[in-house]
């Protein structure tokens, strides 16, 4: 709270006017060092990054869009760097542990769970069977984000590293599944005369 109130004062926003790259390369650091103070107090790293952007002023308006901006663009330059560093941990980690049956389960589990209840959520909520299981599709979906989750779980040592392996290949097939199964939706209603509205995950 107290640096965001730094932030919001006059003399911090003629600097994210005049310096942008200045800035942009001082948010970076402090993203950086407020990750490994909180890893190093007993957190784990990605708290202290999420609490310095959220110090930030954000808005359309604000001078601190481009500043950030630089800094979101760097970071999604680095994900590949994310992902190697999350196979690696599985690799050296979990892979000799791996138990097929548990693998099998949790990705049964998963892609159940979340295409049953967004395919149920949305039929309660009004919509027909085909937009229900659309929405079923894309909630099965899981991403960056959800690696994410999960590397800090298994970090902290809430996750095992079998149970680990098995979370991390089950949200690779969910959301490598969305795409073909979003195309066998579309393919069937327009055979059966209803082109589907494009759309995106």
């Amino acid at each position: 709270m107290a640096l965001r109130r730094v932030l919001r004062t006059p003399a911090a926003t003629r600097l994210a006017t005049r310096a942008p790259r200045v800035v942009a390369v001082a948010l970076g650091v402090a993203a950086i060092a407020a990750a490994l103070a909180f890893e190093h107090g007993g957190l784990t790293a990605v708290f202290g990054a999420v609490v310095l952007g959220l110090a930030v002023p954000a808005g359309a308006d604000t001078p601190w869009r481009v500043p950030v901006a630089s800094v979101t663009s760097a970071g999604r330059t680095l994900v590949p760097v994310f992902f190697v560093v999350t196979g690696v941990t599985v690799l050296t980690s979990g892979f000799h542990a791996a138990q097929w049956p548990l693998i099998a389960l949790t990705v049964a589990l998963g892609v159940v769970g979340k295409l049953g209840g967004g395919y149920l959520g949305a039929r309660l909520g009004g919509s027909r069977r085909r937009e229900a299981a659309r929405a079923g599709v894309l909630m099965n979906t899981r991403g960056l984000t959800e690696l994410i989750v999960l590397k800090v779980g298994f970090s902290a040592g809430i996750l095992t590293a079998p149970l680990f392996l098995a979370m991390v290949i089950m949200a690779l097939v969910a959301t490598a599944m969305t795409g073909p199964c979003l195309l066998m939706l579309d393919t069937v209603g327009i055979k059966r005369g209803s082109p589907a509205r494009t759309g995106s995950a």
